[in-house]
C-alpha cells in the first residue's frame, strides 16, 4: 500500500455491499419471507428484516427450516435466488448519496460481502458503481467464512496491506458489525429505513452524504 497518509488515518474502507451500496436488502428479505410462505411459516417485513439482514442464504434456510420444522424444498436455492431477481427488477440503483460517497473518500476502497462472487459483481456493475472497486472484490464463499465471523474483513485488510486498526467498515447489518468488532475495526453502521437491530454503541448514520465526513473523523 502507498505510504500516503490518509485523512484520519483511515487506510481502508470496506463496503458491505446490500444494503450499503445497493438496495436489495429488502428484495432479499422478501424472496426468503416467500419461501418461508412455501414451508408454512409466515412472517412479517419486520420479522424477515430482523431474521435475515446480513445473513448467508443457507443459514436463513436453516433458520427457516427451524422455526416452521419443515424440511425446504430441494431448489431452495434457485427459488430464492429467482424469486429476488425478479423483486429487483431490471434495473439497479446505488443507494442515493453513494457515488457523492465513494468519490469523497481518499483511502483505498473494497467490498466485502456474504453475497457470492458473481452477483457482488453483477450487481455493482448493474449500479454503475464497479469502478470505484475494480479487483478490489471479497466474498465469503471465496474463504468459507461468512459474517458475524470476522475472518472476512480481515483477509480484505490484509490482502490490500492495511492494518485492522486502520479500517473503517461501513456496514448496516448486525452480523456485519459483529465482524467488523471482531475484527478490531472500526465500523459505522448505515441505518436506513427498514434496518435491522444494531449495537447502540457503534456510532450511527442516516445518509450516505455524511460518510466521507464520518471517516474523516475516525482517526
Amino acid at each position: 500500500m502507498s505510504d500516503t497518509p490518509y485523512e484520519g488515518g483511515v487506510e481502508l474502507v470496506i463496503f458491505d455491499l446490500d444494503g450499503v451500496l445497493v438496495d436489495v436488502q429488502h428484495a432479499e428479505n422478501a424472496a426468503l419471507a416467500h419461501l418461508a410462505g412455501l414451508m408454512g411459516l409466515r412472517l412479517t417485513a419486520a420479522e424477515s428484516t430482523a431474521l435475515f439482514s446480513g445473513r448467508k442464504l443457507q443459514e436463513c434456510i436453516d433458520l427457516i427450516e427451524d422455526r416452521s420444522h419443515t424440511g425446504p424444498p430441494e431448489d431452495a436455492v434457485r427459488i430464492v435466488r429467482e424469486t429476488c431477481e425478479r423483486l429487483i427488477g431490471p434495473s439497479l440503483e446505488p443507494i442515493a448519496g453513494v457515488r457523492e460517497a465513494l468519490a469523497g473518500i481518499d483511502a483505498i476502497k473494497c467490498v466485502a460481502s456474504n453475497s457470492p462472487p458473481d452477483i457482488i459483481r453483477h450487481r455493482l456493475g448493474a449500479a454503475g458503481i464497479h469502478g470505484q472497486f475494480g479487483a478490489r472484490v471479497y466474498s465469503a464463499y471465496d474463504i468459507d467464512a461468512w459474517k458475524p465471523d470476522p475472518t472476512l474483513f480481515l483477509w480484505a485488510a490484509d490482502d490490500l496491506g492495511a492494518a485492522p486498526e486502520r479500517t473503517v467498515v461501513v456496514e448496516d447489518s448486525a452480523v456485519g458489525v459483529a465482524a467488523a468488532l471482531s475484527a478490531g475495526m472500526r465500523v459505522l453502521h448505515f441505518c436506513a429505513e427498514n434496518s435491522g437491530p444494531h449495537d447502540t454503541a457503534v456510532p450511527t448514520f442516516s445518509s450516505m452524504h455524511m460518510l466521507p465526513e464520518l471517516i474523516g473523523r475516525t482517526g
